[in-house]
């Protein structure tokens, strides 16, 4: 099977949608399937549907419902080709409410099917439009399970306790918000640092970011951090945070550090909640005062850190592993093609 994946952001590696577009591309690849990935920064208009066609899938597979679901929705309408939609994360809370609104309904309509990464988002999605409630698949987002994992010994033998927000700089992430709350923290237990690291896409609100930092000495901003090494960085800290706004059902970074067996400390949103439990396989703040006291028990409690860890890696080994997400797209694109085959022939 020819599968052609429409993908945002695929060279910002760092980028949540491209691990998720690079995990499946691999995985379909094992699955015995040809795919081909068609970056839309980096190909438009004739040159997208040129290579598309050259490529001739039998499918396409869009990642973020508009910006390249509307792509795939385009090329489906000139070349004939089913195609399925994922939901990455702000295609679902914020594109239904601007002016992207009647782009991102011909992009859905258009959809063999639409997937998911956990019922929270079907259900918001079924809130504007019912009709494709049927259509949806909820398939959960898979994550590698690192052999080597838990804690590294602190460096140069500094006895730091420190807190990542891995995350890119916009402002759905709200990488700003911990600064307040860390900083009342560090105030009490000098040892408290925090570490931000990720790619800027919003230069304003990186700017914005970069001057709070000056304020607050215990913060510091790694820039981009090559996937590839983000699983020494989450071995290296104590705590893992998530600040985000709104997440598509499950954030990457928040699969990653239950891998790594790290303790989480993650805004109460629904995409959170989606697989954080709280007191099982991490703590949910629901403010600043919240967040900086379930920090300090975090930080006076290596037990609870250990315990959240432990059940965090034990969750995403049994329930998320990335063969299991494979396969649940591969039924998809079978399910499709029965129904519409394509008409390249293949």
């Amino acid at each position: 099977m020819r599968v052609g994946i429409i993908a945002p952001n695929y060279y910002a590696e760092e980028t949540g949608n491209a691990v998720t577009v690079r995990r499946i591309e691999r995985q379909m690849r094992l699955l015995g399937c040809e795919v081909m990935v068609f970056p839309v920064d980096r190909l438009a208009g004739e040159t997208l549907q040129g290579a598309v066609k050259e490529f001739a899938p039998q499918i396409l597979h869009a990642f973020h419902a508009y910006q390249g679901g509307r792509m795939a929705h385009a090329l489906s309408e000139v070349l004939g080709l089913p195609y399925l939609v994922t939901f990455t994360g702000t295609d679902i809370y914020k594109a239904f409410c601007d002016r992207r609104n009647l782009d991102l309904h011909g992009a859905l309509r258009g959809a063999s099917r639409l997937v998911a990464f956990h019922g929270c988002i079907k259900r918001r999605l079924a809130e504007h439009m019912p009709m494709l409630e049927e259509r949806t698949a909820v398939i959960p987002q898979g994550v590698e399970l690192p052999a080597e994992y838990g804690q590294l010994p602190a460096q140069g033998g500094q006895e730091h306790f420190t807190f990542l927000l891995p995350a890119g700089l916009r402002p759905v992430k709200n990488v700003l918000f911990p600064l307040e709350p860390l900083a009342a923290l560090h105030e009490l237990y000098p040892q408290v640092r925090l570490l931000l690291a990720g790619p800027v896409l919003d230069a304003d609100y990186a700017a914005q970011v970069m001057d709070a930092l000056e304020r607050y000495p215990f913060a510091r901003y790694l820039g981009v951090v090559g996937h590839e090494s983000m699983g020494e960085l989450y071995r290296r800290v104590d705590v893992v945070l998530n600040s985000s706004l709104s997440e598509g059902g499950m954030a990457n970074t928040v699969l990653e550090a239950m891998a790594y067996a790290r303790p989480l400390l993650v805004a109460d949103i629904e995409g959170n909640r989606s697989i954080v439990k709280e007191h099982v396989t991490g703590l949910l703040y629901r403010d600043a005062e919240d967040l900086r006291a379930k920090g300090e028990q975090l930080l006076t409690d290596p037990h609870l850190r250990e315990k959240l860890g432990r059940q965090g890696r034990a969750l995403v080994r049994d329930n998320y592993p990335p063969e299991r997400e494979a396969k649940a797209y591969l039924g998809l694109y079978q399910e499709i093609l029965q129904t519409t085959p394509s008409p390249s022939g293949c």
